[in-house]
């Protein structure tokens, strides 16, 4: 029924009383006049209400509400007729004023609409092309935010969030398909590393050549790197393989212990031979006896396990006795001197060679073994005491060189590390302040539709839209925070090898 129609009813006051009516009858002109003056007063009071509001609803409900009291009243008709003339007269500038409202929102809302529909359509293109799952959300957050404020017909902003609610939820899909991918993907490479992980610890736990079972180790453990794989997978291969290191160092200290053992056993014996065979040429006068148990004494060193060290010493000590024979006997003087000269030339060049290595290479296994072996060479051969202690003296100084050049390198790679740990650290510590605004931002979004939740007058269909919209909020504030942790946990762990240095 509209407003015309709704006048219509108005009791006049010659109308006959209906069924159902009740009759006021009144005593006197002043209990007459206190009754319409009420009235007047209560319709005065609704028809001011109606000329400031725009809740048309409730305008409405007062003038029907005056109106109905109207009627029961029976006035007089002069009276009855001025206060319905008064309440249909402001039902008609309510109509008015509502539908000059009605048409100004249109206006606005079709302009509010033009102004942002462009930024949502992009939005939603971008989403809809793009893997870049974060920059998706931002972009369809701010275009939703763009139109939050701004004043829309339902059907407009309906529109709207069916658009960036659409958007959404193919972002959501695509990311969890991604993820699958992802997922499908660890798995693959998990299985086919676990393979050649399992095929190099068996190589490594057979292989009697530690160096060579560590080498198979490492170069597995380097198929892990780059690959896509769950943090407790990455974890499971790292660990299978430390545990394979392990295996092969417990093996090889088990080796050596029993090597040192060995070999301390044979030097014990040895060095009595050596020893005999040193005395007996410091106080003989037969040379070539003495030089016979000398060399006895060398091919019973030869023949024994015995370390490095020992070795090198067992030898040093005979061929100093040696040198003492040679100095003793005059008539071997000058074949003596020219093997002399001839071992000083040829280890002279062998050292030099050594000293260009350090200079020029960066293979340290390799520099110190050729020193070491250069060095056992000068050690044994035959040689003047003075072509013996130059040639000493330079290889302390190949060693002394070398010794510089390996602790400058590794000390310079100890400081790249320090420098890409706190280059890591400072971008994650920059994802989390990053992190930290958006989710405070997100916070105040998910407070801001708790809020809209406790409006009065709200429908159904709105309420379910802001719950959605809250789920979402908390499952990106989730994320963020998850994000958020792993950061500080990687910190945490970049903090601990930094202090290592």
């Amino acid at each position: 029924m509209d407003v015309s129609e709704e006048l219509n009813f108005v009791a006049g006051a010659d109308d006959e009383p209906r069924k159902g009516d009740v009759l006021v009858q009144y005593n006197n002109d002043d209990e007459y006049r206190t009754a319409y003056d009420n009235i007047k007063s209560e319709l005065d009071k609704a028809v001011a209400f109606a000329s400031e509001s725009m809740d048309w609803k409730e305008i409405r409900k007062q003038l029907m509400d005056v109106r109905d009291k109207i009627k029961g009243l029976f006035l007089k008709e002069d009276d009855n007729n001025n206060l319905n003339e008064s309440i249909r007269a402001t039902l008609e500038s309510v109509n008015q004023r509502q539908t000059e409202e009605q048409d100004k929102l249109d206006k606005e809302s079709q302009e509010n609409f033009d102004s942002v529909i462009g930024q949502v359509n992009e939005a939603c293109d971008f989403s809809e092309t793009s893997s870049d799952f974060k920059k998706s959300r931002e972009l369809l957050l701010a275009a939703q935010n763009s139109f939050k404020s701004i004043r829309l017909k339902r059907s407009h902003r309906d529109e709207l969030y069916r658009l960036i609610n659409s958007a959404f939820d193919n972002v959501s899909k695509k990311q969890n398909e991604d993820r699958e991918n992802y997922e499908m993907e660890c798995i693959e490479n998990y299985h086919n590393l676990k393979g050649k992980i399992d095929a190099a610890i068996d190589v490594a736990t057979k292989s009697e050549n530690f160096a060579e079972a560590r080498k198979v180790l490492i170069n597995v453990q380097g198929h892990i790197k780059g690959l896509k794989l769950k943090r407790e997978q990455r974890d499971e291969l790292y660990q299978t393989i430390r545990d394979a290191f392990d295996s092969v160092n417990q093996r090889q200290e088990a080796e050596r212990s029993e090597f040192n053992k060995a070999t301390t056993e044979n030097y014990d014996k040895v060095r009595k031979v050596v020893d005999d065979a040193i005395n007996f040429a410091k106080t003989s006068e037969e040379y070539s006896i003495s030089r016979e148990q000398l060399i006895n004494a060398q091919n019973q060193i030869k023949a024994l396990k015995l370390r490095r060290d020992q070795r090198d010493q067992l030898f040093s000590d005979i061929r100093a006795v040696f040198e003492e024979l040679n100095e003793k006997q005059s008539s071997e003087r000058i074949e003596y001197e020219s093997e002399c000269n001839e071992n000083f030339d040829r280890l002279n060049l062998k050292v030099a060679e050594g000293m260009n290595l350090v200079e020029d290479s960066s293979e340290f296994n390799i520099i110190r073994e050729t020193l070491i072996t250069i060095q056992g060479e000068v050690r044994i051969a035959r040689l003047k005491k003075d072509q013996r202690n130059e040639l000493f003296g330079k290889i302390r100084e190949a060693f002394a060189n070398f010794d510089k050049k390996k602790n400058d390198y590794y000390d310079q790679r100890k400081e790249d590390k320090s420098h890409k740990l706190h280059e890591i650290k400072a971008n994650l510590e920059e994802k989390i302040s990053r992190l930290e605004d958006v989710l405070s931002k997100d916070i105040e979004s998910l407070e801001i539709q708790k809020d809209k939740l406790k409006e009065e007058g709200i429908d159904e269909f709105l309420i379910s839209e802001i719950n959605t919209k809250i789920e979402n909020i908390q499952t990106r504030i989730k994320e963020k925070q998850e994000s958020i942790d792993q950061s500080k946990a990687r910190i945490a762990e970049i903090d601990l090898e930094i202090s290592k240095f």
